[in-house]
């Protein structure tokens, strides 16, 4: 799809403006490139909730990536040729409004590539940084409309009219789904705090219900939310959380948190009646029913998902023989007592590394034999345990569409998904 939504415009430049000098059309079609890949870029972390159901948050958010340095490099492209065809551009301060808006777009489009490469090293503070390179990529695409609009060249045609109003309109529409309905005015996200249960002495698990629907929210085991306390468009802090409760009950959600930080430590202590509001659900991290067997490796708060998983299938009195592995802190086994009860109403065998480094060797002892390549396999923790974890796997001989893993990244419970399944939709 966004191949199609990126060369369809760009063909159909060519086709209605081939017709000019060479330097001219290449001119107009990497601009035009730069402007749709733009567009389709703020459509990633949109959270549209069937992309990040088909191809998981880590493509989309790599996807994202991508896209934007092609923005980048296609506007910067752009400029160049613009200033090659006519020297005089080069100074923006003599030159019309419209090369102006031009250059104004070109730098914040490069802003925003520094501030997500700022934003990315670890210790930065994420809402702060989303915010800024949310808002310097609206100001790009905004400047660069300005600019299409004021040089009119583009618009003249009727055909490429159409197609670029209709391409606006959709991401508009995109756009206002996302900023403004649902954080302002969508039901379908308001939760109450039914009351919060301590799972050890960092970690909690906040108990919601919802407040318009009977049957609350439908999801997936394994998929996971992002909570805000108020509702406004960017002044309100938000963080994605794993939900932990079982798919087969929508009247209540459940999402068990650590106090890792400010937010977690303020969801811990929320009183009974208090608000929030979710988007979601989102993510692919989940198991499917074709699936002959589970292996879950879990690190931390890592066992979140596995448990939404675990409670799913117990809920369903599903037969398949599972295995977890679960690597804890000595000072908080998390969920013992219910796992306990779990391997009564499963096939479930649960081993503790009890500070025993998750590796090859120890994966044989677990699952031993060749039965072992046609498990499902999930992964979820640290990056040292994914990365450790992995690796051990792909020793074993597992297939790589088997495996899959999320990752909780350094700014907080933040579910990067690396879903290595091979994806066909």
């Amino acid at each position: 799809m966004a191949a199609l939504l990126l060369l369809g415009p760009v063909a159909l430049t060519v086709w209605r403006t081939g017709s000019g000098k060479p330097l001219s059309v290449i001119l107009t079609a990497v601009g035009v490139v730069a402007l749709v890949t733009m567009g389709v870029t703020m459509l990633a972390p949109a959270r549209l909730r069937t992309l990040t159901r088909t191809f998981g948050i880590d493509r989309i958010i790599g996807t994202h990536r991508w896209l934007g340095i092609a923005a980048i490099v296609a506007a910067l492209v752009h400029l160049a040729v613009a200033v090659v065809r006519s020297p005089k551009l080069w100074n923006p301060f003599a030159a019309s409004l419209s090369i102006q808006w031009g250059w104004l777009a070109t730098t914040a489009m490069v802003a925003v590539g520094l501030v997500a490469a700022w934003g990315r090293r670890s210790g930065r503070r994420y809402e702060v940084w989303a915010r800024v390179h949310a808002l310097l990529a609206a100001a790009a695409i905004v400047l660069a409309g300005l600019h299409v609009f004021w040089l009119g060249n583009l618009l003249e045609d009727p055909v490429m009219r159409v197609v670029l109003s209709a391409l606006i309109l959709g991401f508009l529409a995109v756009l206002f789904l996302r900023w403004v309905w649902r954080p302002l005015f969508s039901r379908h996200g308001a939760y109450v705090v039914y009351g919060v249960r301590p799972e050890g002495p960092s970690t909690a698990t906040l108990v919601l219900a919802p407040v318009h629907l009977q049957r609350g929210m439908r999801f997936h085991a394994g998929q996971f939310v992002w909570l805000r306390l108020r509702r406004s468009v960017l002044g309100s802090e938000e963080h994605p959380f794993t939900i932990a409760s079982s798919a087969q009950i929508t009247g209540r959600l459940e999402l068990t948190v650590r106090g890792s930080g400010d937010f977690s430590t303020t969801l811990a202590s929320l009183p009974p009646g208090s608000r929030v509001w979710l988007d979601g659900p989102h993510g692919s991290f989940s198991a499917t029913p074709e699936a002959p067997g589970l292996v879950l490796i879990a690190g931390g708060v890592g066992i979140t998902p596995m448990m939404s998983m675990l409670r799913t299938l117990a809920d369903s009195a599903d037969p398949r023989p599972l295995h977890m592995v679960v690597a804890q802190r000595p000072d908080e086994p998390l969920f013992e007592p219910e796992l306990a009860s779990l391997a009564r109403r499963l096939d479930l065998r649960i081993t503790r590394t009890s500070g025993r480094r998750v590796d090859a060797a120890l994966l044989d002892e677990v699952i031993p034999g060749r039965g072992r390549r046609h498990l499902d396999w999930f992964v979820c923790g640290s990056p040292s345990l994914l990365a450790g974890s992995l690796a051990a796997i792909e020793q074993l001989g597992v297939p790589a569409e088997r495996v899959h893993s999320e990752q909780f990244g350094w700014s907080g419970a933040i579910p990067v998904q690396r879903n290595r399944r091979v994806s066909t939709p």
